[in-house]
């Protein structure tokens, strides 16, 4: 009974370091994003400020699909505009989890300003 009690107190407390939930997680983590800054373009007061997202899913453990890059979330959040630079950017990580992980999805998500020539 005791090795029991001792067994189920140490897989929980494991269960507990590992940071997610076991039948739903939606975490949301900052992340790094080297980018261009106001002092590197020519802010202008009229500079859109835009938001893009780039995800991708799992499903049972097999199969696993879509594009959480940086590059794909900035192309987007450019919208095909060749010739604008993204600036002050902030990156960060949205992740839901399904019943111990059996769906994910996670994402990459960027906010910033758009400058162009």
């Amino acid at each position: 009974m005791r090795i029991a009690v001792r067994r189920s107190v140490l897989a929980l407390v494991l269960v507990g370091f590992t940071g997610c939930g076991l039948v739903y997680t939606d975490v949301r983590v900052p992340r790094a994003y080297r980018s261009a800054t106001p002092s590197d373009v020519r802010p202008q007061p009229a500079d859109q400020a835009v938001s893009a997202e780039a995800c991708y899913q799992s499903l049972l453990y097999l199969v696993a699909w879509g594009d959480a890059s940086y590059a794909s979330a900035a192309s987007r959040a450019l919208g095909g505009d060749a010739g604008a630079t993204l600036y002050d950017v902030k990156a960060d990580v949205k992740a839901t989890s399904l019943l111990f992980g059996l769906y994910s999805r996670v994402c990459t998500v960027l906010t910033g300003k758009v400058a162009r020539p």
